[in-house]
């Protein structure tokens, strides 16, 4: 959820050589910060970023611990994040560095001091220095269960002497973590459209308070609701959340979120065009050719992502009835002298069951996918010959 602009090897080589040695007297003095970045409006800035703030008072020591950098020049970094394998790493550079790149970006940050005692702090010490060994300084991301943020929650967590305890919500109320992230997505309109389009049922889960840490910002206002049992007396785990910088633009979404939603009624239309009143072979055959083959790759898309990919929230993907994987056999058929109507027929059908499953299993659907839908469906029907013989 980080874009670090500094190079990506010398802030490994940072993380590697620059280990939190504390005796129990800097411990005393040190101070403890999660730091909360708004999202931006860019394709990876737009969920946030947490990253925690360590001073030690009568020191120039003033250091952020960021599990948030990645790699954009990883080979075949598009397919290992599909894939989920992907690795993030923690990064270990000044405060100073770290807040200049997100006030240069107009992105608003808050800080909250955790309450930890001398003892949980050493305890953090070991546990970030565990974290910056060069066997452990990479971890295998998960956009729900593990990134910048829950790598924040985890860490503050295990280094506490008693217990954490974080709020709790009805099951009624909790959103899905579809729902959680579709505010965010609003930023890029297509993008959101693309997440949707690729998220499953897994991704319809209700997430509990502590699931919604995932995000940034949830994780700062779930943990000035998170208490921290010190000698037997819960009491708050952050003080309150500070502004460190305010941008009022900061992750505002787009106005055009209409915008793919639009374009493919505009599509269906024309097809409905095509197929019903034109009434021109020729124009009809290549519109099959083009839609066909677009459909085709959508549908192995869902393949992959529902059988191949690890990322769990992409399993379960209801999307692979609409656009299914029998419409790569029919792109194929299109070559031949094979009308291949019972296999068309059997799209169809398939395609239509989309929307009803859908909704009776409670994946979410976003608006802009049942147009999406209808466009290969008109051109099936249109193909099944219904009431003529085979």
């Amino acid at each position: 959820m980080s874009k670090m602009k500094k190079a990506f090897l010398l802030t490994a080589l940072l993380a590697v050589l620059l280990p939190l040695r504390m005796s129990a007297q800097m411990a005393d003095s040190a101070d403890v910060y999660i730091i909360t970045c708004a999202p931006g409006t860019e394709s990876y800035s737009i969920y946030g970023h947490t990253a925690l703030r360590i001073t030690i008072r009568g020191t120039t020591f003033d250091r952020v611990y960021n599990w948030g950098i990645f790699d954009f020049s990883t080979p075949n970094f598009t397919y290992r994040f599909a894939k989920g394998r992907l690795d993030y790493m923690l990064g270990a550079y000044s405060y100073e560095d770290f807040l200049r790149e997100y006030i240069a970006e107009e992105r608003s940050v808050w800080s909250q001091r955790l309450n930890l005692t001398t003892g949980e702090k050493e305890k953090l010490f070991e546990l970030i220095n565990e974290n910056l060994k060069p066997e452990n300084v990479k971890y295998r991301y998960d956009f729900f269960f593990d990134n910048c943020a829950t790598r924040v929650r985890d860490i503050v967590a295990a280094a506490a002497t008693d217990t954490v305890i974080f709020p709790v919500t009805e099951k009624r109320k909790q959103k899905s973590f579809r729902r959680l992230v579709d505010p965010n997505q609003k930023v890029l309109p297509w993008l959101d459209l693309g997440a949707d389009m690729l998220l499953g049922l897994q991704a319809d889960k209700k997430a509990s308070p502590a699931d919604e840490m995932f995000l940034p910002v949830h994780l700062m206002n779930n943990m000035l609701k998170t208490v921290i049992i010190h000698d037997g007396a819960e009491e708050p785990l952050t003080g309150p959340a500070e502004v460190v910088a305010e941008f009022t633009s900061s992750g505002k979404p787009g106005a055009r979120v209409w915008v793919p939603q639009t374009v493919f009624y505009l599509v269906l239309i024309l097809v409905l065009l095509i197929t019903f009143v034109f009434g021109k072979p020729k124009l009809e055959r290549v519109t099959d050719f083009v839609l066909y083959f677009i459909y085709s790759v959508i549908a192995l898309l869902l393949v992959f992502t529902n059988l191949f990919s690890e990322h769990d929230a992409l399993h379960f993907n209801l999307l692979f009835l609409g656009i299914n994987i029998l419409i790569p056999v029919l792109f194929i058929s299109l070559f031949t002298s094979s009308n291949a109507v019972m296999m068309t027929r059997i799209a169809f059908f398939i395609s239509l069951s989309w929307l009803p499953v859908s909704i009776i299993a409670g994946q979410g659907i976003n608006p802009a996918i049942i147009p999406l839908v209808l466009i290969i469906m008109v051109r099936l029907f249109s193909r099944c010959r219904f009431g003529k013989k085979l």
